[in-house]
């Protein structure tokens, strides 16, 4: 059964629809994309169209996205359905960068380099700043604009990181049904809810890596992956 997502009709609220991109070749065979800009392979495009479908009926009044070609391609089609909403492109918005590792394979960068890879490229407090920094700029402008349902395509580590910087740092509230092990990297074309109050800025992460529209609960084997 597909769960269902609805829009926000609260004035003081901007709900917030947070999308993966859709499959890459490098998802697949497991190489460390980073920066590198790798578009959609074939599944991805059909996943693309799926999420488009399942998020049609939301009235969005503002979208933006990472200016990378998988996330572009990802929402090209939300879009279609929503053809005069405004759309920003960001490198804010980007995956961390790998570094030394950007384009390895996942085993050979941890055989080289260990679990730690990551921290060789992009510093992580890094990553979290120019994220909150879009973030921050689109609840002012929900604000300013009275939009009341915005969405944003990103990375799958963009979305773990940040989410759980939101709940960890921001004290934003988890909704009944989500513990803290939910906020792990979610699948492609994902999607996951947030609610912030425009005044307050206080934020409730109402829904996190949903999948039904793909046909079930689908999540991450390889969590190092990015």
């Amino acid at each position: 059964m597909t769960v269902e997502v609805h829009a926000n009709k609260d004035p003081d609220t901007v709900r917030i629809f947070i999308i993966r991109h859709g499959q890459t070749d490098h998802n697949v065979t497991k190489v460390l994309q980073g920066h590198l800009d790798i578009d959609l392979n074939d599944h991805g495009k059909n996943q693309a169209d799926t999420v488009a479908k399942y998020l049609s009926s939301i009235p969005f009044d503002f979208f933006v996205s990472s200016d990378l070609l998988r996330c572009q391609n990802t929402t090209k089609p939300i879009l279609s359905y929503h053809p005069d909403v405004p759309l920003k492109l960001t490198e804010n918005l980007r995956e961390r960068n790998m570094g030394v590792v950007q384009g390895m394979l996942l085993k050979d960068a941890i055989a080289q380099y260990g679990e730690d890879f990551r921290n060789l490229g992009e510093k992580f407090p890094d990553l979290i700043h120019r994220v909150e920094l879009e973030w921050d700029s689109l609840i002012k402008s929900s604000l300013h604009n009275n939009y009341n349902n915005v969405g944003i395509c990103t990375h799958g580590g963009v979305i773990t990181g940040f989410i759980n910087y939101l709940y960890g740092v921001k004290r934003y509230d988890l909704y009944k049904y989500l513990d803290p092990e939910s906020l792990k990297v979610p699948f492609n074309t994902s999607v996951s809810v947030i609610d912030v109050n425009k005044h307050t800025k206080q934020g409730v992460i109402q829904r996190f890596g949903l999948t039904s529209h793909l046909g079930g609960q689908f999540e991450v084997k390889d969590q190092l992956l990015r």
